[in-house]
């Protein structure tokens, strides 16, 4: 029988290295009251697993070190090995006594003792200031401002804060595509089937245990999403005790735009400066790095160089550096490898921090869900009453609803809501774009100026402009108050833009200013470029840099367009398109007292013309962005006259406004010919399942891991939101008479969504001629729909169905379409669609009832040679008009090779013959070389390819080839 050393020194053995490191730190961490002796560092750091366990029973006796270990493999959460030691705990001859046999001098113990109680007093110190931390951490975090809070206002961040969906992203953009091609991807980019919800307490651990730890997370989301309002959250939840108490002492909030200052300092004072005492204990702190969490917010608002050589990077914690080369330092792992990193993230600056980081865990911030946006209406609105009539005035505009799951947006709009509620107003229907979104805010917060300060609030107005537009040239975000000055805003000014929340003073900054969210920064740079100069008074009092001003010729800004690092100049192009709206701009001159130019609209629609024509578009704009920019416009006339320039429309959706914005540009483009739509996601029932999610650890959020194992041809089933999409979208192509091509390809439509396209196909209206659906998850299930379009439908000539697994019963629903004599298809593809001989009588019978039928490819399916044999009785028929038949990789042997010779010196139609990846055999294509020497046979190009031929079979179609010239034979032997 193994000892209880040997027992425990197997346990030992069975953990991995970051495992064994973690169980070495908790021996040390090992509660004292529970009357054991804590091994001496020294001897734990290089110990085996063997003189581990030799070690804790030495130190402790078997007991008690049986007993430690058991603790502590819960704390590394090895539950396996907690569970099975538990189980296989020896039975102690004394249960409640451990005799360690030491001979030890009576000094020996002394010492010992008072070292016990050195420990008990250090932990007891630590404990207690971290503690204190805590505290101050929670009272920081507890309350937030809105953005257009009065002096002293604040609100409760729990009672206000509502949870975002979040969901998993990889590494790589090929592997993000593979991924949503097979399980699909909604607006979170989840599945419709079951769900494994991720606690934020586990977001650092290893995917499994043969994974390494993550030791760097990135949160991704664009303008508004909830970035900064999740990072104080998190800081408050693990003040409060509810997130991260086992795997981190400290976590340090750091603001990016704050190190954007330039003030050198070094990590140290960096940390100290987040502690509410001038002397906390760093040095202490640091001596566990792997305990520590430096949460960086804002990476994209991050300013300074993050192309430093490695050489420029710094090392040493204590050493004073510029702000972004401490930061470039932790996120490249040169300074403080062992502590761990979240970091936040427009999408636009990903790229450039993905190069910095290795192995980190990407999540997506996806916004609200349904179910949120109406709890968050809810939360902000006081009175229950007010919240039930503001949710259902948004319900009604479908759009701005939608929009709404951007939290920055769902703000503004509430804002504006109970603006007007208390005011005594009625609420009007709110417009549906964000730069519409923004005009009512913006006028909502000024609409409490008099009438003798509008022409000041205008002049304030084109400084804000002027100086926003600057710092987007220059890639600026922070403002001395010289730059205030260098347009026209003085300190005054800006403290009454302060009042109403445009433009805000930084609490940590002296003498800095920014907008108070880049959206409105990109907002306020494309009115720079609308608003027409006025001669002001006293303009010759203002300071000659003014004439400074970045060049308004639109043009210059179109050009650019895309090629900034970060993508500032994106929206800048949208809101300029949203703001020229005529009915806008009115709005905008009234309630602004400014002049509002018109004469660029022309301009806007030549480069929208000259985008729409470019054969490949080098750079951006891409079409999509093109579309977002005409849908920010909302002018049906003039989106029209630009959607003119689009016969050919290819783009990739992959969001929920994707589909909104794709959806009204194409209803109002009348010459479209040519439609690729790619939709990278399906939308999940939000409600039911989201809300049935509980936190068990923490109340912060969750993201969420598509099932693998759930079937893509279900994963459609009572999806609501796709459905609804799929039916704005394709009633819209049923009454555009100039369609020809429509391609689905790789877009998880599923049979819901084929069930609404058959019947846009059946519209009188629709006139496609070539429909691909590449693999769209279909099944059998949508089959008889698609059989009766195929009955019914005349212009339809090419189907590609391949790639789905509609399986022999699917095939034999299509056929049934196929024999109807109004069926005009001529090109199916059914390639890899698993399909098997047995639905081969039902495509023989269609062979010999279709004279349009010209070309069938069945590539990848396990037909057989019986299969082969019951196809070639349909291809025999006269009636049969077939050209090219293709039956690569279908399982043939040579038994079919005498069916096929047949078939080639008696059929009058069939001119192109596939056979490639299959075993057929020398003698088998030696019999073809012989058949095809006849004149009988009309065939003009055989395919053997990914076939091996031995020396003389290869010689026969070398001689076939030269004696029939007019015959192509492409084989590609493969060596053995």
């Amino acid at each position: 029988m193994a000892s209880v050393r040997c027992k425990l020194a197997h346990y030992l053995e069975n953990l991995q290295d970051m495992d064994l490191k973690k169980f070495k730190m908790h021996l040390e961490d090992y509660p004292l009251q529970k009357g054991c002796t804590a091994l001496p560092r020294g001897q734990t750091e290089k110990a085996d697993p063997v003189d581990l366990a030799t070690l804790m029973i030495d130190c402790n006796g078997e007991e008690k070190a049986w007993t430690m270990a058991v603790w502590i493999f819960a704390a590394i959460n090895r539950r396996d090995l907690h569970e099975k030691a538990k189980r296989d705990e020896p039975e102690w001859e004394n249960a409640h006594v451990s005799v360690v046999c030491r001979e030890e001098s009576l000094e020996e113990e002394w010492m010992g003792l008072l070292g016990y109680l050195s420990r008990i007093s250090i932990c007891k110190k630590k404990k207690d200031y971290c503690k204190k931390y805590r505290n101050y951490i929670r009272s920081r975090f507890q309350c937030m401002k809105d953005r257009n809070a009065r002096l002293g206002e604040s609100v409760n961040l729990n009672k206000r804060y509502t949870r975002l969906r979040l969901v998993k992203e990889h590494q790589s953009q090929q592997q993000r595509e593979h991924e949503l091609l097979a399980i699909g991807k909604t607006l979170a980019k989840v599945g419709d089937g079951p769900m494994n919800s991720v606690n934020l307490e586990l977001l650092f651990e290893p995917e499994d245990q043969h994974s390494e730890p993550v030791h760097t997370v990135v949160f991704q989301g664009s303008a508004g999403i909830g970035k900064t309002m999740l990072a104080r959250k998190i800081m408050l939840d693990w003040a409060s005790e509810k997130l991260y108490q086992k795997k981190f002492d400290y976590l340090f909030y750091i603001h990016c735009r704050e190190v954007s200052l330039g003030t050198q300092r070094s990590l140290r004072d960096l940390m100290a400066s987040c502690f509410p005492d001038p002397n906390p204990p760093i040095s202490k702190i640091m001596r566990k790095p792997s305990k520590i969490l430096f949460l960086m917010d804002g990476f994209d608002e991050l300013q300074g160089a993050f192309d430093e050589h490695s050489e420029a990077l710094c090392t040493d914690w204590q050493k004073v550096e510029r702000g972004d080369i401490l930061l470039s330092s932790l996120i490249r792992k040169k300074l403080l490898p062992e502590a761990s990193l979240l970091i936040t993230t427009r999408p636009v600056a990903l790229e450039k921090l993905h190069h910095l980081l290795d192995h980190p865990r990407h999540v997506e911030i996806l916004g609200f869900s349904e179910a949120k946006k109406k709890e968050y209406f809810f939360k902000y609105f006081s009175d229950e009453q007010q919240a039930q009539e503001a949710f259902r005035l948004i319900q009604e505009n479908e759009v701005l609803f939608t929009m709404c799951f951007i939290p920055l947006v769902c703000w503004i709009v509430c804002t504006g809501l109970k603006q007007q509620m208390d005011s005594g107003k009625s609420l009007a229907q709110t417009s549906k774009t964000t730069t519409a979104v923004y005009i009512f805010f913006l006028s909502s917060l000024l609409q409490s100026q008099a009438e003798s300060q509008k022409h000041h609030v205008s002049a304030n107005l084109r400084g804000l402009c002027s100086l926003a537009a600057d710092g987007i040239w220059n890639q600026k975000i922070l403002f001395e108050e010289a730059d205030l000055r260098n347009h026209g805003l003085q300190k005054a000014d800006v403290s009454a833009f302060l009042r109403v929340s445009l433009f805000q003073k930084e609490v940590d900054c002296e003498k800095f200013y920014s907008f108070i969210h880049m959206t409105f920064q990109e907002f306020f740079a494309a009115m720079y470029y609308l608003l027409e100069e006025e001669v002001q008074r006293g303009v010759t009092d203002m300071p000659q840099n003014l004439l400074e001003l970045p060049n308004r010729d639109v043009t210059a800004l179109l050009e650019n367009y895309g090629k900034f690092e970060k993508g500032y100049l994106i929206f800048v192009v949208r809101f300029l398109f949203g703001l020229i709206n005529q009915e806008r701009t009115s709005y905008l001159e009234k309630k602004l007292s400014c002049k509002i130019s018109q004469q660029i609209r022309l301009e806007l629609l030549k480069w929208i013309e000259a985008k729409a024509k470019a054969k490949i578009l080098q750079m951006q704009p891409s079409q999509l962005e093109l579309f977002y920019c005409l849908y920010e416009m909302q002018e049906e006339d003039f989106v029209k006259r630009a959607m003119g320039h689009f016969p050919k429309i290819e783009i990739t959706l992959s969001t929920r406004m994707d589909h909104v914005v794709s959806s009204f540009c194409i209803k109002n483009c009348q010459n479209v010919q040519s439609l690729s739509l790619r939709l990278l996601h399906n939308s999940p029932k939000e409600e039911e399942e989201e809300e049935e999610e509980t936190a068990q650890h923490s109340d912060v959020d969750h993201f969420i891991i598509p099932e693998p194992s759930v079937a893509s041809s279900h994963r459609l089933v009572n999806c609501s939101f796709t459905y609804i999409f799929c039916w704005s979208l394709f009633s819209v192509l049923g009454t555009k008479q100039n369609l020809m091509e429509l391609n689905l390809s790789d877009s998880p439509l599923g049979d819901a969504g084929m069930q609404v396209l058959c019947e846009m196909l059946q519209n009188p209206g629709c006139n496609v001629q070539r429909l691909w659906l590449r693999r769209c998850c279909l099944s059998h299930r949508c089959c008889s729909h698609l059989s009766y379009v195929l009955s019914g439908n005349q212009t339809l000539v090419e189907l590609d169905l391949s790639h789905n697994a509609l399986e022999d019963c699917g095939a034999r629903l299509v056929c049934m379409g196929l024999k109807n004599v109004f069926c005009s298809l001529k090109k199916l593809w059914l390639v890899k669609s698993g399909l098997t001989s047995d639905c081969c009588t039902a495509l023989s019978s269609v062979l010999r009832t279709n004279w349009n039928l010209t070309h069938l490819y069945l590539r990848g399916n396990a037909l057989g040679d019986m299969g082969v044999k019951l196809l070639c009785k349909g291809l025999l028929h006269p009636n049969c008009k077939l050209q090219m038949l293709e039956l690569d990789n279908c399982s043939l042997s040579s038994h079919c090779c005498w069916d096929l010779s047949t078939l080639l010196t008696s059929n009058q139609s069939l001119r192109q013959l596939s056979l490639g990846s299959n075993d057929l055999g020398d003698l088998g294509v030696m019999l073809f070389c012989e058949v095809l020497k006849q004149k009988s046979c009309l065939l003009k190009s055989l395919q053997l390819c990914k076939m091996y031929f031995n020396y003389d079979t290869i010689c026969a179609l070398e001689t076939l080839q030269e004696e029939k010239p007019e015959l192509i034979v492409v084989f590609e032997p493969l060596q053995k």
